[in-house]
């Protein structure tokens, strides 16, 4: 089996602990942890403590804490100046006169918002200072966060290649793991719990007739019967779940990263689902207690399943889920929530274009040839009727002679509810209609009235999808101009050492026709519509005209779903890569880092060098800063400008270049415009920068 590509091996507890020391040192507070939130506690990660002495794996009480607060109710990051020391660390300074004392606390972040650990500073003092020094914290906060994102998702990759690798040695019965995977999995969970302060349950399924259905009726059924539940809960697990068969007749899964309400809601899944299987099973459940571990969460529920009584509730399965012939959207649930009103077997809209009628969404339970897209408008319809009449009809039994004009001869006999669709302009757009096979005496005009109660909805989403598929006809079109044009037009921005004034390599940037869009814009529309890799193909292609008589490197804007295309890599086998630097933009998010990177370390061993941009804009940059550890880190033009009069700025600024030291990386600053932030820069530390200061980016000129 392959091995699984790995985000680069930088150690969140490693780069944790320098940065706490660095705090210390740069904010003035002695005391430094950075803590994760498992069940009431705040379990400490790392910290650097001389007042209260707390240490990797202690734990105070998340209610108390101002973390919490902090996280929770959005108050003041400072406390500033408090005359005692706060209670949830009162147990540990019994004995200090601290004076005054002093707190900072931000949160560390993933990529989705979600708040993964908490960094906090405790000091003595009045700490009036720590308010200009929130943005530097913050910073570091957000590094700290990106890191942990990172070295999360490692471990999730981690675990879904061991699941794959356990998968090689399945129970022959029932395809599950053995009790060896179950034991070896309980020893690594554990590590991971540990070190990442992270919940772990583990549920235990017994099958009570197991032993009484191979006696009346023969292993074959028994064993069908252990099939039957591994495949029914095996269906309920995510990918990091581990499901194994411990002994003869108990099953037991692992729920890394479920706490207690999450196993409670998995029990009560597995416990409905192998009901209606007609399955009778005890089960017993418990969460990693952290002060003793898996193995005592494992005796724990042993004890639960003792508990238990069967369940031996025989149900028949549930119907199957609604089939939909158009894509599973709100418009689609608001026809089938009409459709179920009436009683209608259908629910569908068309639409006119021109002199044609297509059916726009249909939805049904049952195969249906009103698929999205079918050309009716040679079929005779009821629709037509209310098309031409502008009214709703309501007919009980299709084969009425009054439909005959227009009864399709798909429906000779049946029922039919319908009326007209109109924009917001008063003109009309199509109709919306129930269909059944059978005639419904029981239909009346007021059913007519249940589909105008959702027409609003169903014309607001409709004319807004309308819009859109609109506006992406005009960004092909445009697409399609710039094509037959020869593509952007590229220009070259110097990138300056910032200590000799001299030019070590050039940015690559596109320009396109005047009046419009911006090239973010462009690059955005562009991916938006399924061009992404085009426009950035054909930009790369106007930029390498210039690399023969170019200085130094040349740096390449690249988006990460692009840099990993056959496309780019074909052009790069043709290129000195000790002279091409990709840029890695943030026109679309990461997908997969574990591809991005193997598709960078062949040609970074070949001499390519990687940079990130906007760095400091968002968390994205630095997700792309702890994943792929650049050899350039762009400080954005946001945290540079005004850098000699702003305080904030200048904290953020040093934050970002201790960071880079620490990782061998240079900084490059963008959009340095006065002599005043060029000083500030080199004063920072700062190697290389560009800026209309130091030189305007400029088409080629050669010869």
């Amino acid at each position: 089996m392959s091995a699984v590509p790995a985000v680069p091996a930088v150690d969140f507890l490693g780069v944790a602990n320098r940065t706490l020391a660095d705090l210390a040192q740069r904010v003035g507070l002695p005391s430094w942890w950075i803590g994760r939130t498992e069940g009431p506690d705040q379990v400490i990660l790392a910290a650097t403590d001389p007042l209260f002495g707390l240490t990797p794996g202690d734990a105070l009480s998340w209610a108390d804490t101002h973390c919490r607060r902090v996280v929770e109710d959005g108050v003041d990051p400072v406390l500033a100046g408090l005359k005692s020391v706060p209670a949830s660390l009162a147990p540990r300074a019994v004995g200090q006169d601290l004076g005054a004392v002093s707190l900072i606390t931000v949160p560390l972040t993933g990529p989705d918002g979600t708040v993964l650990a908490t960094l906090c500073g405790v000091g003595s003092g009045n700490g009036a200072h720590l308010h200009d020094l929130v943005p530097s914290v913050r910073l570091q906060g957000d590094l700290l966060g990106a890191l942990l994102a990172a070295e999360l998702e490692l471990t999730e990759r981690s675990r879904a290649a061991e699941r794959s690798a356990q998968s090689e040695h399945a129970d022959e019965v029932t395809g599950v793991a053995p009790p060896e995977t179950w034991q070896t999995a309980l020893i690594a969970e554990e590590a991971r719990a540990a070190r990442h302060a992270a919940p772990v349950s583990l549920v235990l399924i017994d099958l009570p007739d197991l032993v009484d259905v191979n006696r009346r009726l023969g292993f074959a059924a028994g064993d069908g019967l252990l099939h039957r539940t591994a495949a029914t809960v095996g269906a309920r697990l995510r990918s990091g779940d581990l499901l194994a068969r411990i002994a003869g007749d108990r099953f037991g899964v692992l729920l890394p990263g479920s706490g207690l309400e999450g196993s409670r809601a998995f029990v009560e899944r597995i416990r409905t689902a192998l009901a209606a299987d007609g399955v009778s099973v005890r089960i017993g459940a418990a969460t990693r207690d952290r002060s003793q571990g898996l193995l005592a969460t494992w005796a724990r529920a042993e004890d639960a399943i003792a508990a238990d009584t069967a369940s031996r509730v025989t149900s028949t399965p549930p119907p199957p889920a609604r089939a939909t012939s158009g894509s599973d959207s709100t418009l689609d649930a608001l026809l089938d929530l009409a459709r179920r009103q009436i009683g209608a077997e259908f629910a569908f809209i068309s639409t006119l274009e021109g002199d044609r009628r297509y059916i726009r969404n249909a939805v049904s339970p049952f195969p249906t040839s009103l698929t999205p897209g079918t050309d009716v408008t040679e079929r005779r319809s009821l629709c037509d009727q209310v098309l031409s009449d502008d009214a709703a009809l309501v007919a009980t039994d299709t084969s009425e002679p009054e439909f005959d004009a227009h009864r399709d001869h798909l429906l000779r006999e049946g029922s039919y509810v319908g009326i007209p669709l109109h924009r917001r302009d008063g003109s009309l757009y199509g109709t919306l209609c129930t269909v059944s096979r059978a005639p419904d005496h029981s239909l009346r005009p007021r059913d007519a009235e249940i589909l105008r109660a959702v027409t609003g909805a169903v014309m607001e989403l409709v004319e807004e999808e309308d819009r859109s598929r609109r506006a992406r006809r005009g960004k092909l079109a445009r697409l399609d101009d710039l094509d037959a044009a020869g593509g952007p037009v590229v220009v070259y921005q110097p990138v300056v050492d910032l200590a000799t004034g001299e030019a070590v390599g050039v940015e690559a940037l596109s320009r396109f026709p005047h009046g419009t869009p911006t090239p973010d814009r462009w690059f955005a529309d562009a991916t938006e519509v399924g061009c992404g890799e085009e426009l950035e193909l054909s930009a790369l292609d106007n930029a390498l005209h210039g690399l023969p008589v170019l200085p130094g490197f040349l740096a390449l804007n690249l988006s990460p779903a692009t840099i990993t295309t056959p496309g780019l890599l074909r052009r790069l086998e043709r290129l000195p890569l000790d002279r091409i630097v990709l840029e890695i933009t943030e026109h679309s998010a990461v997908a997969d880092y574990a591809s991005l990177l193997s598709t960078l370390e062949p040609l970074r061993r070949r001499g390519l060098r990687v940079a990130v941009d906007d760095t400091g804009a968002g968390y994205a940059s630095l997700s792309h800063v702890l994943a792929i550890l650049p050899d350039f880190i762009k400080l954005d033009i946001s945290l540079v400008r005004d850098i000699d009069t702003d305080t904030s700025r200048r904290a953020l600024a040093a934050g970002l270049v201790t960071f880079a030291s620490a990782t061998d990386a240079l900084i490059i600053a963008e959009g340095i415009e006065t002599g005043e932030e060029l000083a500030v820069l080199r004063e920072l530390g700062v190697q290389l920068g560009q800026g209309y200061h130091l030189a305007r980016p400029a088409p080629l000129v050669l010869g």
